[in-house]
């Protein structure tokens, strides 16, 4: 009975350490081009204009609260509302409201990213990367009131980027790969992003 009960011990410990572990974050590689550089003009200049000391984390859940309340619009299926339309509306897509956001926030380390919510996703979905407190923490206020710190979810299941734009960059990550074989830079493809 000893021996099972310091089994059982052991295996919980074990376990433990392992949920403890954090998850990798896929940052990408730097890329030249990306399938959705011809409809992302918003974006580029939205986040070029980003020169602030950034939002505190109190101030970042209260976004995500506020833009989560806004009301979920589907308008242009390639190119992301402006900031200022979005809030005036308050209402849009996910693109447009993580845009929104990312004008909010002010921060330039601040990432807009186009990927797969979830692994079983269909459609594309947009939402922010943010670097705070010595983390990448996800920003969706599209499907979250709050920020998500980035090493706590399944990068294989969820929040999967495919691409990223900082203020001088754009990204490929991992699941490129995946969607290269699929019809990424197909106009079907592009048009999925503002489908969520």
């Amino acid at each position: 009975m000893k021996n099972i009960t310091l089994s059982i011990l052991a295996v919980l410990v074990a376990s433990s350490c392992f949920a403890a572990t954090p998850a990798p974050i896929d940052l990408g590689t730097a890329a030249r081009y990306t399938p959705y550089d011809p409809y992302i003009s918003p974006v580029k200049e939205v986040l070029t204009h980003l020169n602030g000391q950034g939002a505190t984390m109190d101030q970042v859940r209260h976004l995500m609260i506020v833009g989560r309340n806004f009301r979920y619009s589907f308008t242009d299926p390639y190119v992301p509302a402006m900031p200022d339309v979005t809030a005036t509306k308050h209402a849009g897509d996910c693109k447009a409201k993580a845009l929104w956001l990312a004008s909010q926030l002010n921060d330039p380390s601040v990432r807009f990213v186009i990927g797969r919510a979830h692994s079983n996703s269909k459609v594309s979905h947009a939402w922010l990367m943010w670097q705070s407190e010595g983390r990448w923490w996800i920003l969706d206020c599209t499907l979250k009131s709050a920020p998500i710190p980035a090493d706590h979810i399944n990068p294989t299941r969820e929040y999967i980027p495919q691409y990223s734009y900082t203020r001088t960059a754009s990204y490929r990550h991992g699941a490129t790969l995946v969607v290269a074989n699929g019809h990424a830079g197909s106009r079907a493809g592009t048009a999925a992003v503002a489908n969520n």
